[in-house]
């Protein structure tokens, strides 16, 4: 693998670094999950207190981050095995009998107040307080790692795709931070399904390499031996178009990622940000738990989707090509799935994209984004904007590309060493990785 640190002057005085490595095939490039942190919630919550809230404390509700460790018993535990399921099972609790008030607990519940207590001993939980008079639990997933730990023997190592982050996401019950979302798919088999008619980068096993908008209904799902499609046997039901179903007569399943979730015999399940709901009279008998298969792009080796696209056959995107949603306009839409920055020319943050050259052949590129901490105009780097982006992208000789998961995720690793640095800091200004549950490698 070649690489490549390159430093441009912007018009502006400013400095921005970037990275490019090229990749020898498609073939190498596989995804993997970081090895679970000891404790990923005392970093999220310092990017909750330190960058998220403040950034725009009005629209903030009094927050409570929630995590569920392995563990042998509990009150939260209510016989459940899984930990994902204790996970749910105990924001739950504190949902119905918990109230912050000025960041400071009110018990509904005596189970409430139990599970508080037992959880603020362990240190699986802290607060977060907006300005808004609403209290939010928000369960944070264990199945987030440091990229910098994982996979000793990786020769690279990238983040990858979205995955539930800000409040906002947690948009249902079965929500969690940590939770990755979008189309991830390895030598024909989809690890993730398509979500929100966003772009994907698809390689196909004839070589050709695509941008294009691969759609969950186009797919043939698979569980517990039965298949279903959108209109033939089934219907789908999906953010932002769908908060909650309607009850009736038919049977659903909340489905994310790769399981079955949820059920219900007649309807009324919130939908997740994460994953949707699959409503069919021939989910009866289907269980919590039950795998989840998909079908449909059998004949593609490799395959992201994230947003937005950046160049399609050499054709520069110019702005966003699928549906996002910024801060100020959360009161017009049922649901904003990833929040991105206002402006597409302007707005600079840290960028990883991915894409292919005209010979099909991979290319990842890191644009350095600004530190949180100590950020100095034409000394450090100024991140980059989505239009920028795509001119670093047409340098570096891509003609298909896509944005993948940036900010303070954004990082690469060659043979375990970074090049760049992180954009999140600690308050002395050094560097502090991001928890991630899903990467790219090379082994």
């Amino acid at each position: 693998m070649d690489t490549e640190i390159i430093i441009v002057k912007r018009p502006d005085g400013e400095t921005e670094r970037l990275q490019t490595v090229r990749l020898p095939d498609w073939e190498c490039l596989e995804f993997f999950r970081p090895q679970p942190a000891e404790d990923p919630l005392p970093g999220l919550l310092r990017i909750y207190r330190q960058f998220i809230v403040p950034a725009f404390p009005w629209i903030f509700r009094q927050m409570v981050l929630v995590r569920m460790p392995e563990r042998r018993q509990g009150p939260a535990d209510g016989g459940l095995s899984d930990p994902e399921a204790r996970l749910l099972a105990a924001a739950e609790t504190l949902r119905k009998g918990l109230l912050l008030v000025r960041g400071e607990p009110r018990f509904r519940t005596e189970e409430a107040r139990l599970l508080w207590k037992e959880l603020e001993r362990e240190g699986f939980l802290g607060t977060a307080c907006g300005k808004l008079p609403f209290t939010q639990i928000i369960p944070v997933s264990e199945n987030m790692g440091f990229l910098s730990e994982s996979e000793d023997t990786a020769r690279l190592k990238v983040n990858a795709s979205f995955f539930i982050m800000d409040p906002f996401d947690c948009a249902s019950p079965y929500d969690s931070v940590g939770t990755p979302f979008g189309l991830c798919v390895k030598n024909g088999e989809i690890l993730s399904p398509p979500l929100y008619g966003r772009e994907a980068l698809l390689v196909r096993g004839s070589g050709r390499v695509s941008v294009e908008k691969p759609s969950l209904r186009d797919l043939v799902i698979g569980i517990g031996g039965k298949t279903f499609r959108e209109g033939k046997n089934a219907e789908i039901l999906t953010r932002p178009a769908c908060r909650r179903t309607v009850r009736g007569k038919e049977a659903e399943a909340v489905v994310i990622g790769r399981k079955v979730i949820a059920v219900s015999s007649c309807g009324g399940l919130p939908v997740p940000a994460a994953g949707f709901v699959l409503r069919s009279p021939e989910l009866a008998g289907i269980s919590e738990g039950t795998e989840v298969r998909y079908h449909g792009q059998e004949d593609v080796i490799f395959g992201i989707q994230a947003g937005s696209s950046l160049l399609r056959d050499g054709v520069r995107s110019g702005g966003f090509l699928s549906p996002f949603y910024n801060v100020r306009g959360l009161r017009r839409t049922a649901f904003p799935p990833s929040l991105y920055p206002l402006n597409y020319e302007k707005d600079r943050a840290a960028r990883i994209a991915l894409g292919a050259d005209k010979e099909g052949c991979p290319v990842l590129l890191w644009a350095e984004g600004a530190p949180k901490v100590g950020a100095r105009k034409g000394v450090t780097s100024c991140g980059a904007s989505l239009s920028e982006t795509e001119e670093y992208c047409m340098t570096a000789g891509m003609v298909n590309a896509v944005n993948l998961d940036g900010g303070g995720s954004a990082q690469i690793l060659l043979h375990g060493k970074r090049y760049l640095e992180l954009s999140d800091r600690k308050e002395d200004g050094s560097e502090q990785e991001r928890p991630v549950p899903l990467g790219l490698t090379v082994r």
